[in-house]
């Protein structure tokens, strides 16, 4: 059994165990604290209660985490019970391939037991709306309101939950989206690295037959290694050096495979942010699709520049993808992308997808016969080159009450001697400087951290102003 988290029950007096919270992305706890069974059902029936009377099935899926299957299974019982026909997936899968069935069975919704990038000890509820994307508001807090209302329903009629093959189709349709034939051509070393997540075998499948890809940590690991499933470089320092050892391109899906990261074939690592410049670059200029852009509010300046000199409209909103699909559901929108690695792109479903974020990565090269790291010099180059990071800091329940205040009230003038231009607060606090840099400090909505981001001209002064604002936050 995995270990709990050291002093999780530091604060058990202060915990009501039955309060199920949906998040930007759901609703995630530590497993056996309270991520429990009882509440798993308890948030099943308030999830049947919200679609009760909805027309369609409903999709169930589960991540590689400890017990993630019989979550699910529990899920899956209680659904039935309620009187809907559930499609429960044979395997785990990742997050869009629960979506994408959600579409294809014409699903009134679906539900994913994962915790995503999310620590080992914690596991998690996301439901997916018809639409076969993250649930919007409306249906996560109608849920929230609905938990403990209703007695849970546990006895389903014979025959309401099938089981499912989730891979086959999925990565069908979205192999159709590029070009196979020009990436089975291509004379270059793929590394993938699903983090012993729900991802594996996923790009084996969708690429079989290309001899020069490999699968590495693509076996079920509850421990995910040791790391946090979530593709930053803290968690990639082997896998950076295999693919400079290899001279590989490498690609990197989180827990549950709705995030990408990548690594050059030199091993150097390259972020969220060039991995978004590097897609928009590569629809628009080769593969000429149009559509507007969204960008979370977290997200890199060059965004802004790039969709101006194309002449693309740019929507920027909250983070999380939720409000990315929000548009993607509403408008024409070309793709949508956030600091944490999930990128959607249209022709699809309006979800993160690393599967096929990383299959148009591959194109780009296959088509620019260049590696991700010439293409994004060729990008820096055109534009400029923008240095990023970000520090996550952990936070109790009265640091983060503290810290609200601090961020309304006591907004500096200046930061490392530069001055503050003008404070955004769409999510969180954003301090735009008057040399183009900017901090941005926001209270995590699944976890108990406090996130500072920050993007300047250099890495030193990436390294300065994240220095000075973790001081200037603690007080």
């Amino acid at each position: 059994m995995i270990p709990l988290c050291p002093g999780y029950l530091k604060d058990l007096n202060e915990r009501c165990f039955d309060m199920i919270k949906f998040g930007t992305d759901g609703w995630r706890a530590e497993i056996a604290g309270e991520f429990t069974f009882e509440n798993v059902k308890k948030a099943a029936q308030a999830f049947s209660d919200h679609f009760a009377g909805a027309d369609g099935p409903v999709v169930i899926g589960f991540d590689n985490r400890f017990r993630s299957e019989d979550f699910a299974a529990a899920a899956a019982n209680v659904v039935a019970a309620n009187g809907f026909q559930v499609y429960l997936s044979r395997s785990s899968c990742p997050t869009p391939a629960v979506s994408f069935h959600v579409r294809d069975k014409k699903a009134c919704a679906g539900i994913m037991i994962t915790a995503s990038h999310n620590p080992a000890v914690w596991n998690g509820f996301k439901v997916k709306g018809p639409y076969a994307g993250s649930a919007d508001e409306t249906i996560t807090k109608s849920i929230e309101k609905l938990v403990g209302k209703n007695t849970v329903k546990e006895s389903a009629p014979h025959g309401k939950i099938e089981i499912f093959d989730p891979k086959e189709k999925y990565i069908r349709s979205v192999s159709g989206l590029v070009d196979i034939k020009a990436i089975m051509a291509l004379d270059r070393k793929i590394l993938i690295n699903p983090m012993f997540g729900s991802g594996a075998g996923y790009f084996t499948a969708a690429l079989e037959g290309h001899r020069s890809i490999s699968e590495v940590n693509a076996v079920r690991d509850p421990y995910f290694g040791g790391v946090n499933p979530e593709p930053i470089p803290v968690n990639l320092k082997d896998f950076m050096s295999l693919c400079a050892r290899e001279h590989a391109m490498g690609i990197v899906l989180d827990g549950d495979a709705d995030r990408i990261g990548a690594v050059s074939s030199k091993g150097t690592y390259i972020n969220t942010h060039q991995i978004f410049a590097l897609l928009l670059h590569h629809l628009v200029k080769n593969k000429k699709w149009p559509g507007a852009v969204v960008k979370t509010f977290n997200m890199s300046r060059l965004i802004d520049m790039m969709t101006d000199k194309y002449g693309i409209k740019l929507f920027e909103t909250p983070i999380g993808f939720k409000y990315i699909c929000d548009l993607m559901r509403e408008k024409d929108i070309l793709m949508g992308g956030e600091e944490s690695g999930g990128m959607g792109i249209k022709n699809h479903i309006p979800e993160r997808d690393s599967l096929l974020a990383g299959l148009m990565l591959i194109e780009m090269v296959a088509v620019e016969k260049k590696p991700l790291e010439d293409v994004l010099d060729d990008i820096s180059a055109e534009f400029t080159r923008f240095y990023y990071d970000r520090i996550d800091l952990k936070v109790d329940y009265m640091d983060k009450d503290r810290m609200k205040k601090r961020l309304a009230q006591e907004q500096p003038a200046s930061f490392f001697g530069l001055a503050v231009k003008e404070v955004k607060a769409l999510d969180g606090y954003k301090f735009m400087l008057d040399d183009g840099s900017w901090i941005l400090f926001r209270l995590s909505g699944t976890e108990p951290l406090l996130r500072i981001y920050c993007e300047s001209g250099s890495q030193e002064r990436v390294a300065s102003l994240l220095s000075e604002g973790k001081t200037w936050i603690k007080g």
